[in-house]
C-alpha cells in the first residue's frame, strides 16, 4: 500500500528541477491532472513541443500535498538521473 513519503510536491519539482538541469534537460512542465494526480513532462530541448518524457504522481489531500511511495521513485525511473542524486538533492531541500 503507498504511503506518504513526507516529501511534500513543492519539494519534489524543485528537486527535479534542479536535476535535470544538470542532465542537460530542456525545461520541466508539471500541472493538475484529474482528481489527486500530477502531470510532469519533461522536454529535450528548450524549443521543443513535445515532451520526451512524461509521468504522473498523486499526491495526498492534506496542505502538504505529500508524494506517495510509488510515485516518488518515478523521478529517477522515467530520467537519467541517478536515484542517490535526487534523494540527495531532495533530502537538501
Amino acid at each position: 500500500m503507498p504511503k506518504p513519503t513526507g516529501y511534500g510536491l513543492n519539494i519534489y519539482i524543485k528537486a527535479l528541477e534542479i536535476c535535470i538541469a544538470e542532465r542537460g534537460y530542456g525545461y520541466l512542465k508539471y500541472h493538475p491532472s484529474k482528481g489527486s494526480a500530477f502531470t510532469f513532462e519533461i522536454f529535450e530541448n528548450k524549443d521543443d513541443p513535445t515532451p520526451a518524457i512524461v509521468w504522473s504522481v498523486h499526491i495526498g489531500h492534506s496542505k502538504k500535498q505529500e508524494i506517495y511511495s510509488d510515485d516518488l521513485k518515478k523521478a529517477w525511473e522515467r530520467t537519467a538521473i541517478p536515484r542517490d542524486r535526487f534523494m540527495e538533492v531532495l533530502e537538501d531541500l
